[in-house]
């Protein structure tokens, strides 16, 4: 019981610390200092031949008639291409003083645009990561998803996301999904229905040693999941953003996984209902959205599933994240991000708690592990050297340029994490609860095409006492 209150608290008090840096920074200003002012007499768009110019000026903080500080027009430019490069519309982002005349200047941004149509035939791991289901699964192809999907990030030409895929393979999976992200005038008020129906013939029935146990049946579903919901996004400014979503939810499982876990569900049920509601707010003056190097990135959330006494799930979650990223030496950075989750009541369905393990929320050097928890903090620390950033014009692609530019950069990095997940029902099968998790190690991290990340990494963690290579395809650190 002590050490429960030891683990809350100190788990308020990173949340607390994330408050505290966040409020700090917002309030840091700098000092204005007598200079020459420029004028922005006009503000010219070319390269986009599809994408509307009031996307582009939506993500720029300048606007014609604006007064700059000629000692820092630099900075200022550079702060917008990063914002409008942020989007993740365009390969590549310029903006130019194209004419000067005494203190009045007219700029161009030159915009590169992506392929944003992707009607493809997909092929994925249904593993938690590549490592999980290249030596825990041994390659298995029983565990890949394959299907069809069709994507339009950039529909109208007004940044609308349009995406529909139908799955098979270890998850079959319908899914559709429409994202607005500006409904009014102002650009300020996004929406965003979405619906999807899911089965799966083999699925996680318990945790054992911090090793998911599965079941396979081949004659039946042994998993349902059916949401539909809606969400609504406000962008009051380039930098913050506030969602807010409502979802039902209304998932199943056989008797078979019952009988292996009555508290899949709790209390022995083989239906869930309920409805869900999730607000978040996020600040986010990170440089490079996909490969932060400079900046600071602060988030919450607040969801409830379950309003009602027909709800088959009550469960109230708390968690928020910051990240911060510092330059230091000539090519070398370094980075901290911290996060945390307490959720309640204690006693939560199998299915609907989340410890570490999944998605972003895991330590590096227990890719092997997951560790379920009702409440959860981590750290993670790293320093990186550029060792290569180039800009590759394509040749074969001149003509079309969708694909004529190719970023790449390498990243050499050392790193260090540590976490700690309290678990009060599962934890007598799971060491790793309750315990003291810690882990460090090398990588190399290659940045390229569409902000694509894939990283190599040499990990090893406290309680194996053993080092591992492991491969990573999506950034992490955020």
């Amino acid at each position: 019981m002590c050490c429960n209150s030891a683990i809350s608290s100190g788990l308020l008090l990173l949340f607390a610390w994330c408050l505290l840096s966040f409020t700090l920074l917002h309030a840091q200003t700098d000092e204005p200092t007598p200079n020459l002012v420029l004028v922005v007499k006009h503000i010219a768009i070319q390269g986009n031949k599809l994408t509307k110019n009031a996307i582009i000026f939506r993500e720029m903080d300048i606007a014609p008639g604006d007064t700059l500080v000629a000692a820092a027009i630099e900075a200022t430019l550079q702060r917008n291409r990063n914002q409008i490069y942020n989007s993740r519309l365009f390969n590549d982002v310029t903006i130019q003083i194209t004419a000067q005349q005494e203190q009045l200047i007219e700029l161009t941004v030159t915009v590169e645009e992506r392929w944003y149509i992707l009607p493809a035939p997909i092929f994925e791991l249904a593993d938690r990561n590549f490592n999980e289901w290249w030596v825990t699964h041994k390659r298995s192809l029983q565990r890949t998803e394959y299907g069809f999907l069709f994507v339009h990030e950039n529909f109208r030409g007004r940044r609308e996301l349009l995406k529909t895929l139908v799955q098979l393979g270890f998850t079959k999976k319908i899914e559709l999904s429409y994202v607005v992200p500006f409904v009014d005038k102002q650009r300020k008020t996004g929406i965003n229905p979405f619906i999807s129906y899911i089965t799966n013939r083999e699925i996680q029935y318990i945790t054992l040693n911090n090793k998911q146990q599965f079941y396979r049946d081949e004659e039946q579903i042994m998993r349902m999941r059916f949401k539909a919901g809606i969400g609504f996004t406000r962008r009051p400014n380039i930098r913050t953003n506030h969602y807010l979503n409502f979802t039902y939810f209304y998932n199943t499982v056989a008797d078979t996984i019952k009988a292996l876990n009555p508290n899949y569900f709790l209390n022995g049920k083989t239906r869930q209902q309920y409805l869900h509601a999730r607000y978040e707010f996020w600040e986010d003056h990170r440089d490079i959205a996909a490969y932060p190097l400079n900046g600071y990135f602060f988030g919450f959330q607040v969801a409830k599933s379950g309003f009602g006494v027909k709800d088959d799930v009550n469960l109230l979650t708390l968690s928020a994240r910051y990240s911060r990223y510092f330059p230091l030496a000539k090519k070398f950075y370094a980075l901290a991000h911290a996060r945390a989750k307490v959720s309640f009541p204690q006693q939560q369905p199998y299915f609907n708690q989340e410890g570490l393990g999944f998605g972003s929320n895991y330590l590096r050097g227990y890719e092997y592990y997951i560790v379920d928890g009702q409440h959860f903090a981590l750290l993670r620390t790293a320093l990186r050297y550029q060792a290569v950033k180039l800009k590759i014009i394509n040749p074969l692609f001149k003509k079309l340029t969708q694909f004529r530019t190719i970023p790449f950069a390498a990243y050499l990095k050392v790193y260090g994490e540590t976490g700690y997940v309290t678990d009060r029902y599962y934890y007598p099968y799971n060491p790793l609860a309750n315990s003291w998790l810690a882990s460090g190690g090398i990588g190399i991290d290659l940045y390229s095409f569409y902000d694509k990340v894939f990283s190599i990494e040499y990990s090893i963690n406290r309680h194996d006492q053993k080092g591992g290579i492991y491969f990573n395809f999506n950034y992490t650190y955020e």
